[in-house]
């Protein structure tokens, strides 16, 4: 396990830590040394180092409150991200509806050609039923 070297208060301890958390430990040395420089005033050292800690805490506190905030508003946003994106997907689903709409507009002229092979086809039907029923009488009549 490595050792570190860390000073507070104008003390040196020797601490051991894990591999690679030495860094981290240097770091935190420092903020509870800068902690202690500022109660040691007229301190003994426990209690410059309990003020030291308690300052910390208190500091490590806030900043656990703001994560916490910020992860409210986080939340908050991607819940209104999630909105956004189901109301953007209706408005293309609305879109992509007006333009199949939009496309299948029949021209007039279309129009009025299919109407002009209705009417035919309707007096093609009209003939046929009458050649149905001529034929269907005939029918009757040699029987």
């Amino acid at each position: 396990m490595p050792e570190l070297t860390i000073e507070i208060g104008g003390r040196a301890f020797e601490v051991a830590c894990e591999p690679g958390q030495e860094p981290s430990l240097a770091r935190a040395a420092q903020l509870l040394d800068a902690e202690a420089v500022k109660v040691s005033d007229s301190t003994t050292e426990r209690r410059m180092l309990l003020l030291a800690g308690l300052l910390l805490a208190d500091t490590m506190t806030a900043l656990e409150d703001r994560y916490a905030a910020l992860e409210d508003r986080l939340r908050q946003a991607e819940e209104r991200a999630r909105i956004a994106e189901a109301k953007s997907a209706m408005l293309a689903a609305n879109a992509l509806k007006l333009e199949t709409q939009a496309t299948h507009v029949i021209d007039p002229a279309e129009l009025d050609e299919l109407r002009d092979e209705k009417d035919a086809a309707v007096a093609l039907l009209a003939e046929l039923v009458e050649e149905v029923e001529a034929l269907a009488e005939r029918a009757e009549a040699a029987a």
